[in-house]
Formats: C-alpha cells, sequence, structure tokens
C-alpha cells in the first residue's frame, strides 16, 4: 500500500503512471530505485522520450531544500534540480549508472581513481564557497556516468549528490545537536553531535578516498564481529582513533566539542583504552598498493582530528597527489 508523506492525501505514484513536471515535461515512472519509508520517501527511476531521470520524493521542508539545489546552481560536479513535480512533492534529476561505492570494486587504474576523487572534491569545494556543508559526504552520493562502448573503466562525468541534507551556514555558525550522516562515514564531531562544520565533510571525503584506493570499508563494523553487549559505535569511533588520531590531534578535538559534551567523556574513556595490549595503528603505517607518502599525506590532511587542522576543499585539490591529474 503506498504510503503517505508529510502531505495529507498524498499517495505514492504507481509504475508506469506518467506525471508531470513544472517545465511541463512528463516522466513515466519505470521503478522505485531506493525506498527509505517514512518520512524519507522514495527514488524512482523515470523516463522522458528515450532519456532516464531520478525522480526523489521530498515529503517534507521541500521549499527549503530546494533553495539549497538554487543556491549552488549549474555545476558540472554537483547534480543539478532540473525539474520539480510539485503535486507529488518530487525533485527531478539527471540520471547517472554507477556511483563510486560499487564501481571502486572494478579494476580501476590510479590515473582514474584520482580523476573520479578529485571531480567530487570540485564538487564539494563549490558547495564550501557557498557556505555550503554536505553533511553526507559517502561513496554512494558520488554519482559516475560511464562512457557507453568502452571497453576499459572510463567516465564521461562525475557528480556529488542528495544534498537534501546540505545546510548552509554563514561563517562562524555550526549544526548541533544532531548526528548528521552514514554511521560508517561520520567525522568524529559528527558523531559527537556537533559542532559540524565544513571540516566534517572534509574527513568524510577522506573515508572517500581511502575506500576508493583500498576497497575496504574502514569503519564497517559487522554484527559478527560484535561480543556480547558490544556497541557497533564503540568500536567505530575507537578506529577512528586508532587510525587518525595523534595526542595533540585529540587533544585539540576535546577543546573543539566541549567539556560539556556528553561525549566528552565518551572518547575520554576509549581514548584511554590504548596502550602497550592494545596499539593504536595509525593510516600512516599502513601498507598497501597506492599507499605512497604523498596519499598517506593526503589523508592525513583530511582527517586530522583537530578540525581546525583539516585541509579545506581547495587545498585539498592543490595537494601533490592531485597534481596533473
Amino acid at each position: 500500500m503506498p504510503y503517505s508523506s508529510a502531505q495529507p492525501g498524498y499517495k505514492s505514484p504507481k509504475l508506469s503512471e506518467i506525471v508531470q513536471g513544472s517545465s511541463g515535461r512528463e516522466y513515466s515512472i519505470q521503478s522505485v530505485l531506493q525506498d527509505k519509508q517514512i518520512p524519507f520517501g522514495r527514488v524512482y527511476l523515470a523516463t522522458n522520450e528515450f532519456r532516464n531521470y531520478v525522480e526523489k520524493e521530498i515529503p517534507q521542508d521541500l521549499e527549503i531544500r530546494a533553495s539549497i539545489y538554487h543556491r549552488i546552481g549549474r555545476h558540472p560536479n554537483v547534480r543539478a534540480l532540473i525539474d520539480t513535480v510539485p503535486d507529488r512533492r518530487m525533485f527531478v534529476f539527471r540520471y547517472l549508472n554507477e556511483n563510486l561505492l560499487g564501481f571502486a570494486q572494478r579494476e580501476l587504474s590510479l590515473k582514474l581513481i584520482k580523476r573520479i576523487l578529485k571531480c567530487a572534491l570540485q564538487g564539494l569545494a563549490a558547495l564550501h564557497e557557498q557556505d555550503l556543508v554536505h553533511n553526507d559526504i559517502k561513496a554512494n552520493n558520488i554519482m559516475i556516468q560511464t562512457k557507453e562502448c568502452s571497453r576499459d573503466a572510463d567516465i564521461e562525468q562525475v557528480q556529488l549528490v542528495d544534498l537534501e541534507d546540505t545546510v548552509h551556514l554563514s561563517p562562524g555558525r555550526a549544526t548541533m545537536g544532531i548526528q548528521v550522516g552514514n554511521w560508517m562515514w561520520r567525522s568524529p564531531e559528527a558523531h559527537a553531535q556537533g559542532p559540524v562544520e565544513k571540516s566534517s565533510d572534509m574527513f568524510s571525503f577522506g573515508l572517500v578516498c581511502i575506500y576508493a584506493m583500498t576497497q575496504r570499508l574502514v569503519l564497517a563494523v559487522d554484527e559478527s564481529e560484535l561480543l556480547e553487549g558490544e556497541d557497533k559505535l564503540a568500536i567505530v569511533l575507537e578506529r577512528q582513533l586508532s587510525y587518525f588520531a595523534d595526542e595533540s590531534g585529540f587533544k585539540a578535538f576535546m577543546q573543539y566539542i566541549g567539556a560539556e559534551s556528553a561525549w566528552h567523556e565518551i572518547f575520554r574513556v576509549i581514548n584511554s583504552g590504548f596502550g602497550k595490549d592494545q596499539p593504536r595503528k595509525p593510516f600512516a603505517l599502513w601498507d598497501g598498493n597506492g599507499l605512497d607518502g604523498d596519499f598517506k599525506a593526503f589523508i592525513g590532511g583530511l582527517t586530522n582530528f583537530d578540525p581546525a587542522k583539516r585541509m579545506t576543499a581547495q587545498q585539498a585539490l592543490a595537494h601533490r597527489w592531485l597534481e596533473n591529474v
């Protein structure tokens, strides 16, 4: 049974139903790409003539969310809002056929990986220049259009997508009191419910870069890994501290979230567990294909535990690891 959104009397469209956008263009609903349930809605594949589109239900705050897309405008590396279906509370976007989460599992050249990451970073830089914080940076929010009839993996376009959690923050302001983003990709301060600023996006982007290079979700925790009574989030925070925190960065982070934060004591207790019997595993000491000094320095700048010392998007674009890309 179709669910009702925040709008009284609303019903989700049926497959093959025709819906009309504000532009006058008509779209035929083909399939459900994702069902996020109440209150988030569904994402559909739709067609108009011979082109594919993504239609996303926006049950809540449609106008506010639309204003974010209007603020960023058209940028080649940020998915643009190309139409709306007001009576269905839907946004319409161009369809891209891959996301980085799946695409990175292929045998990709280092050159292509860098190109994809640089394109995504250019999109993030464009958001940050407008004082927009994405808040949900992850590999499956980087969409890729591959080239048709290409024997080898090659791409036409890379776009940062899903700006529905994006907020405009004037300089000096931050998001507080909520854990933004996905738990596998969050920054430490996002876990601690703020303050969340642009630097939080940069930490998450660092995790994306590690995934693209290693095909490893380094903060993912399977239920089979948990001991009885053990909390998944505690393991995530322990790994963040193990891989990315040094003494000075941890001290600065604790000052950043503040002693009044309920998470201050949680981080303190987890950090106190490291020692001879439980040594840290700093990313700077990891081995693997492509994990050279330049890449480790790049990740170190993105994932510094002190948010104030993380690279900005523009600084990351100028980093030596992305030279000649």
